[in-house]
């Protein structure tokens, strides 16, 4: 079915007779619960692959509660938060999340989170045990609260980090063991990763257990010679309060890391060889393929050259080190989660070696390998392997670059098989064997469901439906999500959204306002549930706007050169097909091209910073929230991977940072960010500010002391997204 085709058969049932309508405010979206969606809280597959677990609300007291896959019906309770007293106290400690012992008899629960970066957090652990129903803290809580806890596959120990030291703990005694004791802030991190690998590495746990809970591999990050940067916290204090951290910026030193495995029954630790004397290298990747041998994963700083490596984790000896996979690229690539070894040593892992990214099957030496999902689309991610059925199961945008589909496909290529229902975006939790999953799906016009299904694709039953949202959302006539296709000057195609006004009048002229977030491999144009994002759009949909969506060049799902054509160049291509895509409405017969606006956030920001200056003569009104402005400004890891190392790349660099392009300004411009942005710093807008005053430029800032890259908490987003409106309201 065409697109268009497909969006006007959607209107019919998105939209009510007019007289019904609702107007959408930003009180009801940003700040109430009328449009929160049902979803599965603290869902666990079990050991058996028969059941699961989620946490319910059971009359006021959240409960862990076990299901039946094969029904989906509830067959028991594993702890209710009231009953966790730990000794000495009359009142139960506040359930923030909760994982199982190997052998599921105990139950590690978190509590009094305290978040530290994006990803990670302090908290206080204690372990309630099944039989006894005892509760008891994995640490003394007098002391510094703990981070990544963790308990042994054999159920037998637990360990976690506190004060930058790595801890076991034997569940029998409960006693304490140090693991490390040279840990110390902003110096030496032992398991746990430093802020840049968290946020561009995306993990929070630097250990991993052997699979006999006898060994710990963790990472040791040296970060003395990176340089801190300095976030300044107002609070309603008489004195401001400054905090420090570590942060690499492009070009910058980097933390030495290494790897080391620690020995349960002796406490030896021994150094793992990682195959170079050089010291300037990322360790993104690590683990155990089995209880003696380790595999890590090492990258040069500029990410082009991939390697993994397998060692002895008992003697861990230069000679037991094996190279089993090279990969390199003349850009960059990227780390990912899709490594799994199976049990004869030979490991599936994604590539985009052919020019998409695919599932690849390789022998345990590395010197085979097999290609299981051919053919003009990506990979998106692997959720496992199942040895004893051998097959591969793995989300993928296969039939339109909007959506998701669930698949499976055999460890020898054939088979290949979608097992998530048709169209929209899917995401499948698989049981512990893979006999069943549950998937949550949405598209773009309607907030979706999760359903219980088998390992073969059949609904077993729906377990939320989104039912009270779904009458809500009729109340206020949301116009449909249309998805289109815009033929740039420049000669690109590009997929895009359009959201029209209600009693949209081709004889009529509109304003149109563009969002975008535009990052490398990033998508904004999926066939996916928008949430409130969304309904801020139909907001603006209801005072007028036509707003549109373009996924420009270097965002994902079309491909390797798609996404790696803006190597070395952020913001060149990327703008050049946001003022193309522009120019494309403006030639529309019910758009005005004089009133063209552009928005978005972090790199959304950056491209609408660009947009406003390098397009000048395309766009009226431009919003930049939390924006780089300045690529030398950003991080390490990040940066470099895209851009290479600025003393290499100046250019690059500097020919579209925002900073250097102010004196082209000539519409209206927004520029929000967050006093205390641990990610994309306050330094970026105030380098811009002071460019734009430099140039005589008039512009509207907004900052919000002691909010971070989010900008949230309260009535934060309230205020923001209100701001926002009347901005538009007024200047577009």
């Amino acid at each position: 079915m065409g697109k268009l085709l497909q969006a006007a058969l959607l209107a019919g049932l998105i939209a009510p007779a007019l007289h019904a309508q609702k107007p959408l405010t930003n009180e009801a979206i940003w700040y109430s619960n009328t449009f929160s969606s049902d979803y599965m809280q603290g869902l666990l597959s079990m050991q058996d692959g028969q059941h699961y677990t989620a946490v319910d609300d059971d009359g006021g007291d959240l409960a862990v509660n076990v299901y039946e896959y094969r029904t989906g019906k509830r067959t028991g309770t594993i702890l209710k938060a009231g009953d966790l007293v730990p000794p000495g106290s009359n009142a139960p400690v506040e359930m923030d999340d909760y994982e199982f012992s190997g052998d599921e008899q105990k139950v590690m629960v978190r509590t009094a989170t305290e978040p530290l970066y994006r990803h990670s957090y302090y908290a206080f652990n204690y372990v309630y045990d099944r039989a006894t129903k005892a509760v008891k803290p994995l640490s003394d809580t007098g002391k510094s609260k703990q981070r990544v806890a963790t308990f042994s596959p054999d159920g037998t120990h637990a360990a976690f980090m506190r004060d930058n030291n790595l801890f076991v703990v034997d569940l029998a005694t409960m006693q304490e063991t140090a693991v490390t004791t040279d840990g110390e802030w902003n110096k030496v991190i032992n398991g746990a990763p430093d802020w840049v690998y968290e946020e561009e590495f995306e993990f929070t746990q630097g250990y991993a257990w052997s699979p006999d809970g006898q060994k710990i591999l963790y990472l040791r990050s040296d970060e003395s010679a990176v340089k801190e940067y300095d976030l300044t916290y107002f609070r309603g204090q008489l004195y401001p309060s400054e905090y420090s951290f570590k942060y690499p910026k492009a070009g910058e030193a980097n933390s030495q890391v290494s790897l080391h495995v620690y020995n349960l029954a002796n406490h030896g630790t021994a150094t793992v060889p990682l195959g170079t004397t050089d010291t300037d290298i990322y360790l993104p990747r690590f683990g155990f393929t089995n209880a003696n041998t380790v595999w890590f994963m090492r990258m040069n700083r500029l990410q082009n050259e991939k390697l993994i490596y397998t060692c002895d984790a008992t003697s861990a000896g230069a000679a037991s080190l094996k190279l089993i996979y090279k990969e390199t690229s003349p850009t960059y690539i990227e780390v990912t989660d899709d490594l799994n070894f199976l049990r004869d040593g030979s490991f599936v892992l994604t590539n985009e070696q052919d020019g998409w990214n695919h599932i690849v099957w390789n022998s345990a030496d590395g010197k085979v390998q097999h290609v299981l999902t051919p053919g003009n689309f990506d990979v998106l991610a692997v959720s496992g392997v199942d040895g004893k059925s051998r097959r591969v199961f793995f989300t993928a945008s296969k039939l339109d670059p909007s959506q998701q589909e669930v698949w499976s496909v055999g460890l020898d290529g054939k088979g290949l098989k979608q097992l998530s229902p048709a169209g929209g975006v899917n995401d499948a939790d698989f049981s512990t064997g893979f006999k069943y999953f549950i998937n949550t799906r949405s598209t773009a016009n309607d907030p979706g469901s999760t359903t219980l299904h088998d390992g073969n694709g059949k609904l077993v039953k729906t377990l939320k439906d989104n039912s009270r949202l779904r009458t809500t959302l009729k109340e206020y006539g949301l116009q449909p999500k249309e998805f289109i296709t815009i033929a740039t000057p420049g000669g690109q195609v590009l997929n895009a959204w359009m959201i029209k006004p209600p009693s949209f009048d081709p004889s009529k002229k509109y304003p149109v306002f563009m969002t975008q977030y535009s990052g490398p491999n990033s998508n904004s144009v999926l066939d996916r549930w928008g949430g409130r994002d969304f309904l801020w759009h139909q907001l603006l949909a209801q005072k007028g706007y036509i707003v549109v969506c373009a996924d420009g060049r270097g965002t994902g799902h079309r491909g390797r050169d798609f996404r790696h054509v803006t190597y070395g160049q952020l913001g060149k291509y990327e703008t050049e097909d946001q003022i193309g895509a522009a120019q494309w409405l403006a030639h529309l017969p019910y758009v005005d091209g004089n009133r063209i606006g552009i928005q978005g956030w972090s790199y959304g920001g950056y491209m609408s910073s660009l947009c406003i200056t390098k397009g000048a003569d395309t766009f009226k009104a431009a919003i930049a929230v939390a924006p780089v402005t300045n690529w030398r400004f950003y991080d390490s890891i990040y940066t470099e991977r895209y851009m290479g190392l600025p003393q290499d790349n100046a250019k690059g660099y500097d020919d579209n940072s925002p900073i250097n392009h102010v004196d082209l300004l000539k519409g209206k411009f927004l520029l929000v960010h967050g006093l205390a942005d641990d990610n994309v710093h306050f330094q970026n807008s105030a380098e811009m500010t002071t460019a734009l005053v430099n140039a005589n430029k008039q512009f509207t800032e907004m900052v919000y002391p002691d909010k971070n890259h989010g900008i949230y908490g309260g009535t934060t987003r309230l205020h923001l997204f209100t701001l926002m409106t009347d901005f538009l309201l007024e200047k577009l």
